[in-house]
């Protein structure tokens, strides 16, 4: 099955809006600045555009490569893509922060904003898939 790029470039624009969401002080700011040991509000941040970028090309190589376990897997209803996505986020992605996390010394407030923020992405990308 070829890779579907309607679905890769939804599920990309989705994860960009949740990602801006969350770590916005609609949601999660303060809590995640604090929880870096940064202050709230924070000053402008150099490299900001440079983070941008590098967090819609990660969203743009997930979103492919979850498309791609779509095809190796056969999804072709919403159940099967959130079981397949939350088994993509958790099992590869939150596991691998989270083992990083714990040598990098991040609070666990950090680790759960953020592993919190990988699997409603994840989960949000391959509702998107599935009904594109």
């Amino acid at each position: 099955m070829p890779i579907d790029y309607m679905g890769v470039g939804a599920a990309t624009v989705v994860a960009m809006i949740i990602g801006a969401l969350w770590y916005s002080p609609v949601l999660f700011l303060k809590p995640w600045m604090l929880a870096q040991g940064k202050e709230y509000p924070c000053p402008p941040q150099k490299g900001a555009a440079a983070a941008i970028t590098n967090a819609a090309a990660m969203s743009i190589i997930s979103a492919l490569a979850l498309s791609e376990v779509f095809s190796w897997r056969q999804v072709n209803n919403i159940e099967d893509a959130l079981v397949t996505s939350l088994l993509m986020a958790v099992g590869f992605v939150v596991s691998n922060q989270l083992l990083r996390d714990r040598f990098h010394g991040a609070t666990p407030m950090l680790s759960l904003i953020n592993a919190a923020n990988t699997v409603v992405t994840y989960l949000a990308m391959g509702l998107v898939m599935a009904l594109v």
